[in-house]
Parts: C-alpha cells; structure tokens; sequence
C-alpha cells in the first residue's frame, strides 16, 4: 500500500467512500441551484433587454414624427408665405391712404 490509499479501487474505508459521496452530492446540488439561478438571471435579463427594445422603437417612431413634423414646417417657412401677407398688409394700407388724400383733394376742390 502506498500513500494514496489501497491499491484496489472500490476498497478502503467505507466512511471514506460515504464522505467523499455526501461531498460530490452537496457539490452537484450547490451547482443545480447555480444552474437555476443563472437561468433566472437569463430570464430576467431577457425580459429587460425586451422592454428596452420596445421603448427604443417608440423612441424612434417619435423621433420620426418630430423629424416629419419640422421638414413640414420648415416647407412652409421656405415658402414666401409670410413675405406675400406682408406685402399684402403693406398694399392695403397704401390703398386706404391714397383713397384718403384723394378724398381730402376731392373736398378741398369742390
């Protein structure tokens, strides 16, 4: 007999062989529940990369709508919209001035 124990396997002491069972026992149930509790963790991580998946496509619709929203309203600021509604403003007044000197020359002569 060396050493390490007795030269033919599955001989030697059975309280040996029984802690050495109880000790590979503890060990594959400490790595079952290891096992749960990493899928778990996968599960739940799953879960929030999901969620942060659908608010990122919400984010992105939204921006797309904003996006479309401004190019609208940056069509209409290049239109001369505004430019046509001050000259118009500008036109009408120039108009009831006129018609007024007209008016006053027109009393004044008869």
């Amino acid at each position: 007999m060396d050493a390490r124990g007795p030269s033919h396997a599955g001989q030697g002491p059975t309280h040996v062989r029984s802690m050495c069972k109880s000790v590979l026992r503890s060990s594959i149930m400490k790595l079952s529940w290891l096992a749960y509790a990493i899928d778990d963790e996968r599960k739940l991580q799953g879960a929030d990369v999901d969620t942060l998946e659908e608010y990122m496509e919400k984010a992105k619709m939204m921006l797309g709508k904003a996006t479309r929203r401004l190019n609208v309203v940056y069509k209409q600021s290049k239109s001369n919209l505004m430019l046509y509604v001050v000259l118009f403003a500008i036109g009408l007044f120039t108009v009831v001035y006129v018609l007024k000197k007209l008016y006053r020359l027109g009393r004044w002569i008869v």
